[in-house]
């Protein structure tokens, strides 16, 4: 899936911890850490990068370019490592060790016990790897291509998904879906600041609304966009995505979320 839809995954699953701490820990930092994590697993996407083989290449003395990284099946490629649970788990635990690290240099003046710590650092790390894991869910239900899915159980060699149920991006009406649950439950963080009404019993389950949304969008699709290896096909396929987001979305939608992804920098 596109890197925007993985962002707004992230911020909706930490919105469900926001609204359930929004008076221990400021909403916007737990927003911010899920976007965080939504974003992280395409880390490995960095071997794209124009200058990857004369900077990070050359510092490692990586025998590969970034193109063969990128489309290999190194524990560092895209879809790799990076893509497990492991890669959450680590992440988010190096993380809450940065931020306890900050935590204790802002604080050098008070002796703080780490338990206190404990309970404003372990949501925020719950909510990193959340939303690394809705970003490795999403990219399960998108074709194999060369890498055959995504090293979800790394250090294991066999890679989980490539299930082809949608194109990599143009999923404009799972983007609509995650998006509209996110504002709402935005707007129940607000509402939690403000009263004592627990949000988060109304949080979790738009959250769970969202899954069953944009799983049942996957489920019906009327294109198989399933591949291995390289595909001729690829024009053709992305093609087919577009149309098949107008047919779902209506000519007048789908012309103002085509108008919205060409304003865009990246790929949507």
């Amino acid at each position: 899936m596109d890197l925007l839809t993985h962002i707004i995954s992230g911020i909706a699953v930490s919105s469900v911890i926001a609204s359930a701490n929004s008076k221990i820990i400021p909403a916007p930092r737990i927003l911010a850490v899920g976007a965080l994590g939504g974003a992280f697993p395409d880390i490995d996407a960095i071997s794209l990068w124009s200058r990857f083989d004369a900077t990070i290449g050359k510092w490692f003395g990586l025998a590969h370019t970034g193109k063969e990284i990128y489309s290999g099946k190194f524990w560092y490629s895209h879809h790799g490592f990076f893509h497990s649970i492991a890669a959450a788990v680590m992440a988010g635990f190096l993380l809450g060790c940065l931020a306890y690290l900050y935590h204790r240099l802002r604080r050098r003046q008070q002796r703080e016990p780490f338990s206190r710590y404990l309970k404003t650092g372990l949501p925020v790390y719950l909510v990193f790897v959340s939303g690394c894991l809705a970003h490795v869910a999403g990219d399960l239900i998108t074709p194999a291509s060369v890498w055959g899915g995504v090293r979800l159980f790394w250090p294991y060699a066999g890679y989980a998904g490539g299930w082809g149920a949608v194109w990599w991006w143009n999923n404009y009406d799972m983007f609509l879906i995650i998006s509209a649950g996110t504002c709402l439950n935005i707007l129940l963080v607000a509402v939690a600041r403000h009263t004592r009404f627990r949000t988060g019993i109304i949080a979790f389950p738009v959250v769970l609304l969202i899954l069953v949304g944009v799983w049942r969008q996957a489920a019906t699709r009327q294109t198989d966009y399933a591949y291995t290896g390289n595909t001729g096909q690829y024009q053709q396929l992305e093609e087919k995505s577009k149309k098949e987001q107008q047919r779902i979305l209506g000519t007048k939608l789908y012309r103002a979320m085509d108008r919205f992804d060409h304003w865009l920098i990246i790929n949507f």
